[in-house]
């Protein structure tokens, strides 16, 4: 019996850096915890991520989010960005293509590095989409 676990979502470092970006790593607890529940329903091998600690669980995370670094589909500006400081934080929809768990990824591009707040295998493209190339 698989037990539910509340915990709000705490970012760890991955060890990688973004191609796009060149900026650090980091991986929610949300993306660990789906990518856990993804394949525990489809392995009988109950042991295939479980067995992972957190650091190796986010290299392969990363390794699969660094990947879908020429595949932004959408971005915006976080509630956090403040244009009148000029601090901005860019929410990042990426896809990625392949055979792979989870074909989306949602991101936030911050100053000290991009973490990866969750994934999806499902996402509907706004009618207006955005992508901008910020200065990183």
């Amino acid at each position: 019996m698989l037990k539910k676990m509340y915990k709000k979502a705490a970012i760890e470092d991955s060890g990688l850096v973004d191609p796009r970006t060149s900026l650090p790593i980091r991986v929610s607890t949300t993306a660990r915890l789906k990518y856990r529940q993804y394949f525990d329903e489809r392995y009988t091998h109950r042991d295939v991520l479980y067995d992972l600690n957190n650091k190796e669980l986010n290299e392969i995370i990363a390794q699969d989010f660094a990947v879908s670094a020429n595949n932004a589909l959408h971005m915006f500006l976080s509630k956090s960005s403040n244009i009148a400081t000029k601090k901005r934080e860019w929410i990042e929809i990426r896809q990625v293509t392949g055979r792979r768990a989870f074909n989306y990824f949602f991101s936030i591009i911050r100053s000290d590095g991009i973490d990866i707040l969750t994934t999806s295998t499902k996402y509907v493209r706004p009618k207006k989409p955005r992508l901008f190339v910020p200065k990183f």
